[in-house]
């Protein structure tokens, strides 16, 4: 069967314009929101925690503090206060140095061609790589250590990383075994009472199978709050803070099996996007598939790592 030229047309333009603009490089700063939009709702932590975006590769964001320090004094009817009672905050910034990430999604012709939606699959397919370049920024962002033997989580520190680091307030888990009550309580004294004024939008991040462990282990007593729990899937909390399930939190395999648990303010986590991201299209007529390639440049940051308690060593053995 013959092909027109302008069938042939037809099925290369396909593979361009027909995928939101795919090809143009960089995205607009419009569709670039889009794009995050698509990539942070569907994961856990990145839809709550601090996005910052910046045209530039490496920003800096400015934070302002006044460190638990009573900003009033007594006052007199129409004088100032003394010198010595007034109160600056402390100012400082948060450095956002983003690294490259590159993903490459080859569709072979058969596959553009026998697809059912038509139209409509240059949404599907442009909302799909969204959500799984969400998947993994997410992951570097949780797990990225710069002495990791992955190469693609060696690119930067991660949360858990960075909040080891100086003025973080680290626990060693290891000796509580699976109460993990105790683990959360230990967390929370560790933590600056400074750090405490706001516990509804504070965060325990922990590996999903220690939330499924805490859950069953609520759920096994006999109170109404047990009853609930087993029957369904409602909030866990200790002493007002979410315990919030994350499926990236790494599982060390072991004898037992270790993890990590996180706590702080859900906003003092940042996730900072450089505005130049790409999605472009790479036709390979010799291969018969189309490359679908993004471009984008990411960091992880914390606010103030002394607002930050982690548990290391947590025992989540099955």
């Amino acid at each position: 069967m013959t092909i027109s030229i302008e069938e042939l047309l037809r099925k290369a333009s396909m593979t361009t314009a027909d995928f939101g603009g795919a090809g143009e490089a960089p995205l607009t700063y419009e569709q670039v929101d889009q794009f995050v939009r698509l990539a942070v709702n569907p994961q856990v932590m990145l839809p709550e925690v601090r996005t910052v975006r910046s045209s530039a590769a490496k920003w800096q964001e400015s934070k302002l503090d006044f460190s638990g320090a009573r900003i009033m004094k007594p006052g007199t009817e129409g004088t100032e206060l003394a010198s010595g009672d007034r109160v600056k905050p402390s100012t400082g910034i948060v450095e956002i140095d983003t690294v490259l990430i590159r993903g490459q999604v080859p569709i072979s012709d058969e596959a553009l061609e026998d697809q059912v939606e038509r139209a409509g699959f240059a949404d599907t397919l442009t909302a799909t790589i969204a959500e799984a370049t969400g998947r993994d920024v997410e992951e570097l962002f949780i797990m990225g250590d710069t002495g990791s033997g992955d190469t693609y989580l060696a690119l930067q520190h991660g949360w858990i990383k960075l909040a080891q680091g100086a003025g973080g307030n680290v626990f060693a888990a290891g000796g509580e075994a699976q109460d993990y009550q105790a683990i959360f309580r230990q967390l929370l004294t560790l933590l600056p009472d400074r750090f405490k004024r706001d516990l509804p939008n504070m965060r325990f991040y922990v590996p999903t199978r220690l939330l499924e462990k805490y859950r069953d282990a609520i759920a096994g007593r006999g109170t109404a709050l047990g009853d609930a729990i087993l029957m369904g899937t409602g909030e866990l909390r200790y002493q007002g803070i979410l315990i919030v399930g994350v499926p990236l939190i790494a599982i060390t395999a072991g004898s037992p099996d270790t993890s990590y648990v996180l706590l702080t303010h859900k906003q003092n986590l940042y996730a900072g996007w450089r505005r130049q991201i790409t999605l472009e299209v790479d036709r390979l007529p010799r291969e018969g598939n189309t490359n679908f390639i993004v471009n984008a440049r990411v960091n992880s940051q914390i606010g103030h790592v002394p607002a930050t308690a982690v548990a290391t060593g947590v025992d989540v053995e099955p």
